[in-house]
C-alpha cells in the first residue's frame, strides 16, 4: 500500500474512533470540534486532495494525535490479539486513542455544571457534588491572566445579563475559593456569594471612612433594570462569600 493511500485509510479510522469516543454525530461534528474545514477533510479521506507529509503532520498536531500516527502500518492479526487495549482506550486499527489521559504537568479543576451564580437577584443553589473535572495546562491559566493557585479554583456557571459584557449567560466561571474573607475583599473585584440561601455574583466596592458602606454593582450599564445595591458593613458580614471571580469564559 502506498503512503498516501495508507494516510487516507488511517484518517478514516482515526476520525471514526474520535467520533465514537466523544459521542459525535458526524464527520462535520468532528471537524467543528477541532476547527477543521469539513470539505478539506472529506477530500483527504476520499482521495480528491493532496495528502503529503506536511499536510499529515499539520493535521496530527491540530487534532492532538501522535506525530506519524497517520503513517503507521496496519497491525497483523497476531499483534492485535496479543496487545489488548488499555482501559479507557479505543482501538481502530492501526490507530489507538486513550480517553481521559491527562498529562502529568496538568492541573485538575472541579466543575459544577448544575451550580449557577445569578448576576441579578440570585438563584437557590450552591456547590454540591462535582460533575466533572477540567485537566488543563497551568501555563494556559497564566496566559489567560489567572493568578490564583490552581488548587483554589472551582468552575461554576453564570445566569442572566446583569454582568454583561464581563460575563455572559451560561459562561464557565473560574472562582478562587480562597479569597472569601469579607474583611479583606479586593475592592472593585467580582465576587460570588450566598445571601438568604441564594447564590449571587456582583462587583463589590467598599467605601471606607466615618461610615463604611458597600456597593454591590452590576457591570450592565442599564441601571434601571440592574440598579446598584448599598449595604452596611454589618450586613456585609452576614454574606457568605464563596470566592472571587478569576476568569469568565464569555460565550457570544
Amino acid at each position: 500500500m502506498d503512503k498516501i493511500t495508507l494516510r487516507r485509510k488511517n484518517l478514516r479510522a482515526a476520525i471514526d474512533a474520535v467520533i465514537e469516543m466523544k459521542g459525535l454525530k458526524s464527520d462535520v461534528a468532528f471537524c467543528e470540534n477541532f476547527d477543521l474545514n469539513p470539505s478539506h477533510i472529506s477530500q483527504l479521506v476520499n482521495g480528491h486532495g493532496s495528502f503529503g507529509e506536511r499536510a499529515a503532520r499539520n493535521l496530527e498536531r491540530k487534532v492532538g494525535w501522535d506525530e506519524g500516527l497517520l503513517d503507521r502500518e496496519p497491525q497483523t492479526q497476531s499483534d492485535s490479539t496479543s496487545q489488548q487495549p488499555a482501559s479507557g482506550t479505543i482501538r481502530m486499527m492501526p490507530v489507538e486513542f486513550r480517553s481521559g489521559e491527562p498529562k502529568s504537568t496538568n492541573v485538575r479543576i472541579p466543575i459544577y455544571k448544575d451550580v449557577r451564580a445569578s448576576c441579578g437577584t440570585g438563584i437557590a443553589n450552591f456547590l454540591e457534588d462535582v460533575s466533572d473535572y477540567l485537566d488543563i495546562d497551568p501555563r494556559f491559566l497564566k496566559l489567560m491572566g489567572v493568578q490564583a493557585k490552581p488548587d483554589n479554583l472551582k468552575i461554576i456557571y453564570s445566569e442572566d445579563y446583569s454582568m454583561s459584557p464581563t460575563v455572559a449567560p451560561n459562561s464557565p466561571l473560574f472562582i478562587d475559593v480562597s479569597d472569601k474573607d469579607p474583611n479583606a475583599l479586593k475592592n472593585g473585584n467580582v465576587y460570588v456569594f450566598t445571601h438568604n440561601y441564594e447564590l449571587r455574583m456582583k462587583r463589590i466596592f467598599v467605601t471606607y471612612g466615618g461610615n463604611k458602606t458597600v456597593r454591590l454593582s452590576s457591570d450592565n450599564p442599564d441601571k434601571i433594570r440592574y440598579p446598584d445595591e448599598f449595604i452596611t458593613n454589618d450586613q456585609l458580614n452576614e454574606i457568605n462569600f464563596v470566592g472571587r471571580l478569576e476568569l469568565a469564559l464569555v460565550k457570544p
